[in-house]
């Protein structure tokens, strides 16, 4: 995989997002309303932003609902250790492809990314996926929300408050989280230190 002090080929992020184009062809008619993949190029400049001024406090990445596992192939190009929970297993499937055909380091499991305790957190999110709260995909990655150091998600429509909310229970102090937008808009908010709420970083 790829680091910060590595050179990455002009061609890296062309060659990512083909392959993910050819993945997103083999998806069924019944399984794309239920996947909406990030603009690669958009989360590229934003993560390649995000290196260049040392804004994450360490390498962890972590995407909670990682699809075809482009994201976290943007991550590993810019130098971050990538990590993917996603519900739908044809998606992890195909993520985990992903990450053999390029060889970047990346890891999918199959899961959720809500633990036992968010029920209520997830009561008003207006959710087009089904739920779960457990810790299954976690206890396969080895990984806890704490370990992360940048968190990425591309929330539904009114679903922004809820996983800001997930976010500011139980990630650690100082690490961040990227929300993908409309218009190939990312908004980046940082934990603030002991205390739960986000400070706005901005939108980038």
């Amino acid at each position: 995989m790829p680091t910060a002090e590595t050179p990455v080929s002009d061609d890296s992020l062309a060659n990512l997002v083909e392959e993910v184009s050819q993945r997103l062809l083999l998806l069924t008619d019944g399984e794309h309303p239920a996947y909406v993949g990030s603009e690669l190029p958009a989360v590229d400049r934003v993560l390649s932003r995000i290196q260049k001024e040392g804004l994450a406090r360490g390498p962890v990445f972590c995407e909670w609902g990682s699809g075809l596992g482009g994201v976290c192939g943007v991550a590993a190009i810019n130098g971050f250790r990538p990590y993917g929970i996603e519900i739908q297993r044809k998606l992890v499937a195909s993520a985990r492809s992903l990450a053999s055909d390029l060889n970047y380091d990346m890891v999918f499991a199959e899961g959720t990314f809500l633990l036992p305790g968010d029920e209520e957190l997830a009561a008003g999110a207006h959710s087009h996926t089904r739920l779960e709260f457990n810790t299954r995909a976690w206890d396969e990655m080895q990984l806890t929300p704490e370990d992360c150091d940048v968190v990425f998600a591309y929330p539904w429509p009114n679903e922004e408050t809820f996983i800001d909310s997930v976010f500011s229970r139980h990630a650690s102090a100082n690490s961040l989280l990227l929300t993908f937008h409309d218009l190939g808009r990312m908004l980046v908010q940082r934990k603030v230190s002991h205390h739960t709420q986000l400070r706005t970083l901005g939108w980038m």
